[in-house]
């Protein structure tokens, strides 16, 4: 009686869930350009919402996420000349399994603001 009560309880062991590595990454080129980052917005691994104001470029920050969570990232741009390049790219990687990812890309045509964004659920 006792090795079936031992073995019932083993058999009912949960796996423990993955949590993702997340990685948000704001980039511009030409690298030397005027573009710069008004602000940024992305959300961290308990879902609260991190603001990082004139943020330097290239900019990236990791988080934690439980699997379940969105996550997401907003940049407001700022263009000084035409052919100005900046890139939203956010990573999600299960540490030894896989890496995937999502961006958002804008070009200017001439001086002035844009908004890039990503969002996901993980």
């Amino acid at each position: 009686m006792c090795g079936a009560l031992v073995l019932g309880l083993a058999c009912t062991i949960t796996p423990s869930h993955p949590t993702y590595t997340v990685a948000y990454h704001l980039t511009k080129t030409p690298e030397g350009s005027g573009l710069r980052c008004d602000s940024l917005l992305y959300q961290d691994g308990q879902g609260q919402l991190i603001k990082v104001t004139a943020p330097a470029l290239p900019w990236s920050v990791a988080v934690s996420v439980p699997v379940g969570s969105s996550i997401r990232a907003t940049a407001w741009v700022v263009a000084t000349g035409g052919g100005q390049t900046a890139k939203l790219r956010i990573t999600w990687t299960i540490p030894g399994v896989s890496t995937a990812a999502d961006s958002s890309v804008g070009t200017s045509s001439a001086a002035g603001a844009f908004t890039l964004g990503v969002s996901r659920l993980l």
